[in-house]
């Protein structure tokens, strides 16, 4: 190779170099906490199946793992660049030093119920009974104590049953009396068992807890900043979609959760009337400093370090999205934070 030609090759290998590394910049993996998903998980699927996130120069790939603890370990770890994942766990992990925030929440409610036989009329009757949960301290184990709590009903004075992580088989097959449900699954375990009935729904028996958010580690911040605003642009705006053109949306919903499509039908509607998605940022200040203090009384996080909502939260992403989108005035209006 003569010296004249190796400039010409040098500019070339730098710039397939910087060519991979914006490659790289611009792929996300996103945890997603439950296999397949369930309908209200779905919007970052629906934003993918849309397009939106390649029309923003995106590679986005979701990997599907069982819970939220599991999906903000990976994140944390660096195994994922984004995690789904409960509310109280991800502000709990960061009063304990975690460094990660929150960018998103298309699901600010916790849109699941405690469904129970139908011998159970009121919260006073879950006292003898079988309470299905997966594991103590997990998912279902903290919303059913709430419940309880509700009810004002001593934990020892019902059973705790671990089930399998899919709670509708238990459910109908008489193993436990009480499960906590997505909503297709109510859906599902209703239609083998008439009988099966919501005792309560959760976003409304704890109407200020957090449910489902999106969190990063502070370094996928520094280091992914231009992606994760794409991100969450793409979310939020395929959320509005899906408020506005359910036939749009509703095969993907189908395709993505392998749901029927009379029950995926049915749940897109109850969650449309009910209001469960976001269609802004979704963290509202009065709810996660809400669940905060809340996870700081019951022990879960250490008096003195409860974390401030600029300590959890970061909104640049979403700030900048919603600036783009502009202001939402559709079915369900939220205020943007």
């Amino acid at each position: 190779m003569s010296l004249r030609k190796l400039p010409l090759v040098l500019v070339a290998a730098a710039s397939m170099v910087g060519t991979g590394a914006a490659t790289a910049a611009d792929k996300l993996i996103v945890a997603m906490p439950t296999t397949p998903p369930n309908v209200v998980h779905t919007p970052i699927l629906v934003a993918k199946e849309l397009g939106l996130y390649k029309k923003a120069g995106l590679d986005v790939e979701t990997v599907a793992l069982e819970g939220g603890v599991k999906t903000y370990r990976a994140m944390v770890a660096g195994n994922a660049d984004l995690a789904l994942s409960a509310g109280p766990f991800t502000i709990i992990a960061r009063s304990k030093g975690a460094p990660t925030k929150l960018i998103l929440t298309n699901l600010p409610k916790t849109a699941v119920s405690l469904v129970v036989r139908a011998d159970i009329k009121s919260m006073a009757d879950l006292k003898g009974k079988r309470i299905g949960i997966q594991q103590p301290g997990g998912f279902a184990d903290v919303l059913s104590r709430a419940v309880l709590r509700a009810g004002k009903i001593d934990p020892k004075e019902v059973s705790f049953v671990s089930i399998a992580t899919e709670d509708v088989p238990a459910l109908v097959a008489n193993q436990v009396d009480t499960a906590i449900l997505h909503i297709e699954q109510e859906m599902v375990a209703q239609s083998k068992v008439p009988g099966l009935h919501s005792i309560a729904r959760l976003w409304e028996v704890q109407p200020k807890n957090l449910g489902t958010v999106v969190a990063v580690t502070e370094k996928t911040i520094k280091d992914k900043s231009a992606a994760l605003k794409a991100f969450v642009k793409a979310n939020i705006e395929a959320t509005r979609i899906m408020y506005t053109d359910k036939e749009k949306v509703l095969p993907h919903i189908i395709k993505a959760t392998g749901a029927a499509k009379d029950v995926a039908s049915k749940t897109y509607d109850f969650m449309i009337e009910n209001c469960i998605w976001d269609p802004n940022d979704g963290l509202d200040p009065e709810k996660v400093n809400f669940t905060a203090q809340l996870m700081t009384r019951v022990g879960n996080i250490e008096k003195g370090k409860t974390p401030s909502y600029d300590d959890l939260v970061d909104l640049s992403f979403a700030r900048a999205a919603i600036k783009e989108l502009g202001p939402w005035n559709g079915k369900c209006k939220t205020e943007a934070h």
